[in-house]
């Protein structure tokens, strides 16, 4: 494109929101769906290669999914959305983790 140019603006605007709060928040929520989602996690023994093995069943089901966005609704004060949002970045990251633990 020769001959067009940009202009970037960048403006300041003033609030009064507790952004450190949301994000104490936030965290704590996330922190607590990754503990719920962990203490549901079935263990399951595999045999392979002349050992034991433990593997890990990350729970899926709507119902538990259910039970885990209401749960984590109870005091949450912001928009429900951000509860979404900890229980698919909770996910994400206990899948990582086991795919890490699947490749020891």
């Amino acid at each position: 494109m020769s001959g067009s140019s940009y202009q970037v603006r960048a403006y300041n605007v003033r609030h009064r929101y507790d952004v450190n709060g949301f994000l104490e928040a936030y965290r704590r929520l996330l922190q607590k769906a990754v503990d719920e989602i962990w203490a549901e996690i079935r263990w399951i023994e595999k045999y392979g290669k002349g050992r034991k093995r433990l593997i890990p069943i990350i729970p899926k089901d709507n119902s538990f999914k259910n039970h885990l966005r209401n749960s984590l609704l109870e005091g949450w004060s912001y928009l429900k959305h951000y509860v979404d949002s900890a229980i698919k970045q909770a996910y994400s990251m206990l899948k990582s983790w086991r795919r890490s633990y699947l490749k020891g």
